[in-house]
């Protein structure tokens, strides 16, 4: 096992992508549980999907839709969730907390990459957003039917996994925010449930693998013979 080169930024961001593959063969079958599990779920749940919205349109005034609009647009990938990143790197460095870039940056990674997954899986699936004066089905590869997964979702619950390892108490601390978006996403309304459902899971195990990635490589470092931090 060769020592992680921590000098080179991009050499770091490959060692996270590199350490995140083998977690994630290493935890496989764990895996393939958990999105076999899903499926069970999704399968059971799709049939209240059109209830619920339905039940949520009740609900859906001019001030609801403002504020769920409002939340939405502050839950995208570069708004409030690269803050709370910003925020927790700025009181590191405060702190003169050292240790702690490598786990931010891979969990700015962990949400990049479930932003790229979440867009193929949209376009391989192919669900009309319950907004749209279309019946819900799936119709693969279309190329602008969008809804399922949830990318919010997927974002948040990438961030909340990515952080735990590290930032316990900041990952709990995000789980209201990230539930917040996700209801708003909701009464919007831009998704269904099972969006949102499929989303969280995918990118709450995304983020854990990115976790448990910066976690391998930062006891390899300390590991290291007079090692240092180059964050």
């Amino acid at each position: 096992m060769t020592a992680p080169d921590f000098k080179t930024p991009w050499l770091v961001v490959g060692r996270l992508y590199q350490e995140t593959c083998s977690v994630a063969w290493a935890l496989r079958v764990r895996l393939f549980i958990v999105m076999v599990c899903l499926i069970v779920a999704l399968l059971a749940l799709h049939y209240w999907d059109s209830a619920t919205m339905a039940q949520l349109a009740t609900w859906r005034t001019d001030e609801v839709v403002y504020w769920a609009k409002l939340v939405s647009f502050w839950g995208e990938l570069h708004m409030a969730p690269l803050l709370v990143v910003a925020l927790a790197w700025a009181w590191s460095a405060w702190q003169r907390k050292t240790g702690h870039g490598l786990p931010l940056l891979a969990a700015v990674l962990a949400m990049v990459t479930s932003g790229v997954l979440v867009q193929l899986l949209k376009k391989l699936f192919g669900r009309p957003r319950p907004h749209l004066p279309f019946p819900d089905q799936f119709d693969w590869f279309h190329p602008t039917w969008n809804s399922f997964p949830s990318g919010h979702a997927m974002h948040w619950a990438s961030l909340v996994g990515a952080l735990w390892f590290f930032f316990p108490r900041l990952a709990v601390g995000v789980i209201p925010m990230a539930l917040t978006v996700m209801a708003a996403r909701m009464l919007v309304p831009r998704h269904y449930p099972t969006d949102l459902l499929c989303g969280a899971i995918l990118g709450l195990l995304c983020g854990i693998c990115f976790g448990l990635a910066a976690r391998n490589l930062s006891q390899k470092r300390d590991s290291l013979p007079n090692s240092t931090n180059h964050e």
